[in-house]
C-alpha cells in the first residue's frame, strides 16, 4: 500500500471509532430498576436498542404512552398516577421480522410524591428553622448554591429567599419571606 492509501485507510478508520464512540455515549444511558419519577411527570422517556426490522409492544399499568407506541422508544405521561412502588408497571414485548416475539422486558416505577412545606414569614430575630421535606433523604439548597440544612432569618436577611428541596431527579422550590421590624424612635417626656 501507498502513502495515498495508507492515509485513506487510517482516515476510514478513525472515522468508524468516532461513529462508534458517538454512538456509545449517545445511548449510554441506562436505568436503575426500580426506575424513579416524579409525581406527575409528564414526557417520561424510556428505550430500548433498536432492531430496524422489529416491531415493539409497550404497556404500562399506570400513566399513559404519549408517544412513540410501536417503536423502540416512547414517552410516558404520569399525570394522575399516585405515588408509591409500581411493579411492573413498564412492559415491551419485541418482535422480529419474522413475527416472533421475545421475552418480555418489565421497569418497575417509584412515584414520588416530593413534599416542601412553606415555612414563615419570619422577622429577622426569629429563631433558626430545621427543613422538614418529605421524604428526608433530599437535598436543600438556598439560590447561591449552597447546601443547607436549616433557615436563619438573620443570616439571610429582609427579603425573599428561594430554597430548593432535590431528590430522585425532582425537584420543588419555595419562597422563604423575611420581613423587617419597625423603627421605633427615642422615648420622650411631656
Amino acid at each position: 500500500m501507498n502513502y495515498k492509501e495508507n492515509k485513506q485507510v487510517l482516515l476510514a478508520l478513525f472515522i468508524t471509532l468516532i461513529l462508534m464512540a458517538t454512538t456509545i455515549f449517545t445511548y449510554s444511558q441506562t436505568t436503575i430498576n426500580p426506575d424513579t419519577v416524579c409525581m406527575n411527570a409528564n414526557n417520561e422517556s424510556y428505550f430500548v436498542t433498536n432492531t430496524p426490522t422489529s416491531t415493539y409492544v409497550w404497556t404500562i399499568t399506570n400513566g399513559v404512552v404519549s408517544s412513540g407506541q410501536g417503536s423502540n422508544a416512547i414517552t410516558i405521561d404520569y399525570t394522575g398516577v399516585a405515588s408509591g412502588l409500581y411493579p411492573n408497571l413498564l412492559e415491551i414485548i419485541e418482535s422480529n421480522a419474522a413475527g416472533c416475539p421475545g421475552s418480555p422486558i418489565y421497569l418497575d416505577v417509584y412515584i414520588l410524591n416530593l413534599q416542601f412545606p412553606q415555612i414563615g414569614p419570619f422577622c429577622t430575630g426569629d429563631p433558626t428553622t430545621t427543613f422538614g421535606g418529605t421524604p428526608l433523604t433530599g437535598v436543600y439548597t438556598d439560590a447561591a448554591g449552597n447546601v443547607i440544612t436549616s433557615f436563619n432569618p438573620s443570616t439571610y436577611g429582609v427579603g425573599n429567599h428561594d430554597i430548593t428541596y432535590t431528590l430522585g431527579g425532582c425537584i420543588t422550590t419555595i419562597t422563604v419571606v423575611v420581613n423587617t421590624g419597625p423603627v421605633t424612635g427615642n422615648i420622650f417626656h411631656y
